[in-house]
């Protein structure tokens, strides 16, 4: 009767730990099948994402989306693009105190792309349109896929000559039988009120196997300063990749705000009234606009309104803190480069702008900030803004469920 008993009590302990191992290996099961679940629809909603911002039309009411109505699936709107409000840089106040901001994508002392914020889109306003407001968070990155690099740059004795070595990657790869076109803007001299003139040339030739291409140019001065714009035509699509001698004089440059996109205004600012340098004083400028073909050639396009001058920060007599010139209208709606070059004594800085991001290549974020963000789900596209692919990466994550993993973008 003992022996039955005990027999009774074991069989039951056994069965009790049993049936607590099975639930908690059900309940485990069942956690794993629900985060599962919560993945695969958190990476479908990512793709559906992505696609209706690169296939939507932008530009009809109620709807975000960068796609050109006019071209293929894929395409993007080189203008939409302009309008995404940057989330890679600080909003920038001009004029100071004014209460005026512009979206900022900037790369240096030379590099910038200022666009007034009352002209683009937000984040959460695209939240709101996409329809993922208070459930879903994302950012997207525009990246060129074609990168050209620059290596070896020498100047020759007295600066009458410049030689160097282009390098052409296609997603981390060497380009070859890529032809590349470089342009070298360079200061010639100066005019008889001050202000620094530009020469144009160009030099071209291939890559190798290596994707590496030699280009010199001889017999011209870049002692003062220079531009080179690198186009490498890969089939029929562009990269670019450009580098300049330096920014900044000891009273700055001139840093450019696209005040209207509808009227191509362009606000030609001292940089100490922007960025408060320690230098300052006045400088003589000179910004020359090149619109692209088809053929990735630079076309010179006469500025409107205050295209040379005096800028001078400060009391005084001579000069104001900013000017303003003006694209004409009839090329708004082709890509471009402007440049500026700053003059004081015998010191020249410059400043570059795209007018359309890939003109120069430039990338674009946009949206929230992924960081601290737990299951993440990301995917990708290839695209085409103005015959330059790019990669289209969006990150998207949720507001509400559940949340384990951390990640980094």
């Amino acid at each position: 009767m003992v022996s039955a008993t005990i027999d009774h009590l074991v069989a039951t302990t056994v069965l009790i730990v049993a049936f607590t191992l099975f639930m908690g290996l059900f309940g485990q099961v069942m956690h794993d099948a629900i985060l599962y679940q919560f993945h695969m629809h958190l990476s479908t909603k990512c793709s559906d994402t992505l696609d209706n911002i690169l296939l939507s039309f932008g530009n009809m009411p109620g709807v975000f989306g960068l796609g050109d109505y006019n071209l293929e699936p894929y395409t993007l709107d080189p203008y939409l693009i302009m309008r995404l409000l940057s989330a890679s840089g600080p909003l920038v106040e001009y004029p100071p105190s004014s209460g005026i901001k512009y979206s900022n994508i900037s790369f240096g002392a030379g590099d910038y792309f200022l666009v007034p914020v009352s002209e683009c889109v937000d984040y959460e306003t695209a939240q709101e349109l996409l329809g993922l407001k208070g459930m879903y968070g994302f950012r997207l990155l525009l990246t060129p896929i074609i990168r050209v690099s620059f290596a070896n740059i020498q100047t020759g004795r007295g600066g009458k000559s410049i030689s160097f070595t282009v390098i052409v990657d296609g997603s981390g790869s060497p380009v070859e039988n890529a032809s590349v076109t470089c342009r070298l803007l360079y200061v010639s001299g100066v005019d008889s009120y001050g202000h620094p003139i530009i020469g144009l040339i160009s030099a071209s030739g291939t890559t190798d196997l290596n994707g590496r291409a030699q280009i010199s140019f001889s017999d011209v001065d870049v002692s003062k300063n220079y531009v080179v714009i690198a186009s490498a035509r890969v089939a029929n699509f562009f990269g670019v990749g450009y580098i300049y001698k330096q920014a900044l004089t000891s009273a700055g440059n001139v840093i450019p705000f696209i005040e209207n996109m509808e009227t191509g205004m362009i606000i030609l600012a001292h940089s100490f009234d922007v960025k408060q340098y320690n230098n300052t004083g006045a400088i003589f400028y000179n910004a020359t606009y090149f619109t692209i073909d088809n053929e990735w050639n630079l076309v010179n396009v006469p500025l409107l309104g205050n295209y040379s001058g005096l800028l001078n920060y400060g009391a005084g007599t001579h000069g104001k803190t900013f000017d303003r010139t003006q694209i004409p209208e009839e090329y708004l709606g082709m890509p471009g480069i402007f440049v500026v070059v700053c003059r004081k004594g015998n010191e020249y800085g410059v400043t570059v702008m795209p007018w359309q991001i890939q003109s120069l290549s430039f990338s674009v974020e946009f949206g929230g900030n992924p960081h601290g963000w737990e299951w993440v789900a990301t995917d990708i596209r290839h695209v085409l803004i103005g015959g330059v692919p790019y990669v289209a990466k969006l990150a998207l994550w949720s507001l509400t469920g559940y949340q384990m993993v951390r990640y980094g973008w």
